[in-house]
This record gives structure tokens, sequence and C-alpha cells, in this order.
């Protein structure tokens, strides 16, 4: 079972590089420049991002929580949520 499992999988792999030899041969053909994605790049911009997207929902839940405190506000410290550490 597994040698047709591995088989398979062969003949997928190989159909693939051809089908991008194809692809990246007629890009060099017609003068075209190939861009290769550099991981590290990627994986930079995706640090860089979830820092953003972390930052914004840090601030989001802090705008919930002022908004919490002023709509129960009644003179006294009662009911007041703090705010989380950082």
């Amino acid at each position: 079972m597994e040698v047709l499992i591995i088989s398979a999988l062969s003949i997928v792999l190989i159909f693939l590089a051809f089908i991008l030899g194809l692809h990246y041969g007629s890009k060099i053909k017609s003068g075209e420049v190939i861009e290769m994605p550099n991981p590290v790049k990627k994986v930079q911009q995706y640090k860089s991002m979830k820092k953003v997207e972390e930052k914004l929902d840090k601030e989001a839940l802090i705008e919930e929580i002022n908004l919490a405190n002023i709509d129960s506000y009644d003179g006294t410290e009662l009911g007041q949520q703090s705010f989380p550490n950082e």
C-alpha cells in the first residue's frame, strides 16, 4: 500500500515539476525576469504584520474597557475594570 502512495505522489510531483519547467522556460524564452520569492522576507513581513495586529487588538481592548468603565461609572471605583498588563 505504501508503495502505491509513494509512486502516485512521485508521479504528481514529476508532473508538477514538468509544468513549472514549461512555465519558467517560456518566461526565459520571451526575456521576462523570473522573480523567486525570498522566504526570509516573507517571514519578516509575517512577523511585522503579526505585531501590528497584536497592537491593534490591544488598542481595541483598551478602548472597549474605557467605554465599559464610562458606562458603569457611578462616582466610585466599584464596577471599574482594570487594563491588561503590558
